[in-house]
């Protein structure tokens, strides 16, 4: 595994984490991450189906307060803190890890409820190599495709690993049960079809068995419709959109040298380009441009920037890491025909984090991190003339303590306090939302006291449990506040920091070998959102109960069978409550059998009893699908 792009906390139990492996990610078929991280308790998934993107909750937190992070390095776009997950493939990773809650201070700012860590892959053979082609059928039709590829070497000194994917989904079946609308004719939905490229390569230089150096470029050309609101809230716009590019190219290089027996210093440089074209039609031929709705909306987005850590053991029992963070976020949209405007932030960050190894199974973990934001550019366009929003500054601080007791040979407990932020992005403090809202360059970061408590036990080799409870208490949380003007007309919003709000929360999870033939695993997850400055108000997109799991048969020592299934309770999709995603459980079967020494054939059906679902009111999920994949080793 590419240990350099871990961000690892010295003392740490993994029941603050968790993982998923790209063992798993294979046996279960999740071809993006958002899929991959579902099979956690407290991960939920979400659909910001008006834009036709994937979303991640943790602990009931969405990405803008989750980051994500691909070897320790942020992706996220600069405009408005997200990122859409399900362009992300699952092909070229080694796993996933999930800090919940309790998330280190090294990570960087805005990690409010945790962060999410993709661990890339490194080549540990002369030669290695694997070749997978799968198809998806799904209303009687091929629905998609799959093909990846990923080659590596490693030859002592150095390294290389290069891997390349396509996946070409041309439309999302829906169940049978799913009855046709005004805006959607059953059977393939209409401008669901996507198409991902991502093509990567990694070249590492490891001198000796302490030190590493790896320059990684990646590239991604992604193309889809945004299928439109089948539902019956009139206040959901039906809009026919679709993204004619959605294109990533990222070049980073990471460094680990050791300057001593006790001390170490990783180094991180990084760019990222994010480049989006959104075209919106008249109407459901997706041709024409003529209509007030129609445009051609751009985006063109930059970041640079670097890290430094420093870790050293100054005395015995005692690790000391100090870091440095720089990021430079550029941000530049336009309709064509119009002025494009700019806008540029600089965030830097100061984090010292300190593990004192009390007693032999006790450590004590201490964390701060103090955040400044600087907006260096945002500008401002009416009437086809530029001008500049005021620009603000902002700083928040950031503290954590963990104890880490190691009961005995098979328990670990973990307890933590951690005061957390998120800084407000550029579209929470100066977009127009297409004239429904007014800017608000003087919002300030959102603040979260994360308490947790988190339990682990292995009593024997077969069998390992986890549980954990938590509060966080947010408070400054940025809120839509209605009426606050009256402009061309209409009563206009404004973001503004109004917002108090408790989540409680509850999960466990139990991963059995029963016996040598039989593996199960099985998660179980609570949430209770209230918004405290507002009761009348509820959070959207998490159900307040989700149960996972799956029962593996292993058949021989090449075959097996699974039964994987998952249960949700209903969500709310608007805050007033009015509108929901009802609750929904799901059935998955997989099989895999190896024919030859290293050709792999595997069998899934997904959505087993075709069921009609949804994550998000009016958007409504696959129906279902059967699943053929075929892997070869090099």
């Amino acid at each position: 595994m590419f240990a350099a792009g871990e961000i690892t906390v010295t003392g740490e139990k993994d029941s603050a984490k968790e993982k998923v492996s790209a063992d798993d990610m294979d046996k279960l078929d999740k071809k993006n991450i958002a899929q991959a991280v579902n099979v956690l308790p407290g991960i939920n998934l979400g659909n910001a189906g008006a834009r036709n993107e994937g979303m991640i909750y943790v602990r009931g937190f969405d990405m803008r307060q989750v980051p994500l992070y691909v070897d320790g390095i942020p992706l996220y776009v600069p405009y408005d803190g997200y990122i859409d997950p399900n362009r992300f493939t699952t092909f070229d990773l080694s796993e996933i890890r999930v800090s919940k809650g309790f998330s280190s201070v090294l990570f960087g700012p805005n990690t409010l409820g945790g962060a999410i860590n993709m661990v890339s892959r490194k080549p540990e053979a002369a030669f290695e190599g694997t070749l997978k082609e799968g198809i998806t059928f799904g209303s009687d039709k091929i629905a998609s495709t799959v093909s990846s590829l990923n080659l590596g070497s490693n030859q002592g000194t150095w390294y290389v690993q290069s891997a390349l994917s396509l996946l070409d989904s041309k439309f999302v079946p829906l169940s049978g049960s799913f009855v046709p609308t005004a805006n959607e004719n059953a059977g393939e939905r209409d401008n669901s079809a996507a198409r991902d490229l991502k093509g990567s390569v990694k070249f590492g230089y490891t001198p000796n068995s302490t030190d590493e150096y790896s320059i990684t470029a990646i590239g991604q050309h992604s193309n889809k419709g945004v299928p439109v609101y089948t539902g019956s809230n009139p206040s959901s716009a039906v809009r026919y959109w679709k993204y004619t590019d959605w294109d990533k190219s990222s070049l980073y290089f990471i460094g680990k040298e050791a300057l001593s027996s006790t001390s170490y210093l990783k180094t991180r440089a990084y760019y990222d380009n994010y480049y989006n074209i959104i075209d919106s039609y008249d109407n459901a031929t997706y041709t024409t441009q003529t209509s007030k709705k129609a445009f051609t909306s751009v985006y063109d987005d930059k970041t640079f920037g670097g890290s430094v850590e420093y870790g050293t053991e100054l005395i015995s029992h005692n690790t000391l890491k100090l870091a440095l963070h720089d990021k430079y976020d550029m941000h530049r949209e336009y309709n064509v025909g119009q002025t494009p405007k700019d806008f540029e932030d600089n965030t830097l960050s100061l984090a010292v984090e300190d593990t004192w190894a009390a007693a032999n199974d006790l450590n004590v973990i201490v964390g701060v991190r103090q955040d400044f934001r600087n907006t260096v550019k945002a500008e401002d366009l009416q009437n086809n003339k530029i001008s500049s929003f005021n620009l603000e500054d902002n700083s928040a601080a950031n503290y954590q303590l963990a104890v880490v007791d190691h009961l005995d040979s098979y328990q670990d407990v973990t307890a933590y306090i951690a005061r957390t932020t998120r800084f407000p992005t550029l579209k929470d403090r100066y977009s127009y939302k297409l004239g429904n809202a007014l800017p608000n360059p003087g919002l300030k970061p959102e603040h979260s006291l994360n308490y947790g408590l988190d339990y682990t036990t292995k009593p024997y080799e077969q069998l390992k449990m986890q549980a954990s409870v938590y509060q966080s208490k947010l408070v400054d949380v940025i809120q839509q506040v209605n009426n606050i003007a009256y402009v061309n007309n209409i009563w206009v919003y404004q973001e503004q920091n109004t917002g108090k709000a408790t989540f409680n929360g509850f999960e466990c999870a139990v991963d059995w070998k029963a016996a040598s033939w039989l593996k199960a695993f099985g998660g179980y997850s609570y949430i209770d959102r209230k918004n405290d400055s507002d009761p009348t108000l509820y959070f959207t997109d998490v159900p307040q109960h989700k149960i996972s799991g799956y029962f593996q048969l292993t058949l021989n020592k090449s075959s097996w069978a699974m039964l994987e299934t998952e249960y949700n309770s209903k969500r709310y999709s608007t805050s007033d409550g009015k509108y929901t995603a009802g609750g929904y459980g799901l059935i998955n079967l997989r099989a895999s059998t190896t024919l030859v020494n290293a050709f792999t054939v595997q069998a899934s059906v997904e959505n087993l009893f075709d069921r009609n679902y949804a994550v998000s009111e009016g958007y409504p999920e696959p129906g279902r699908q059967y699943v053929l994949s075929l892997a070869y080793s090099l």
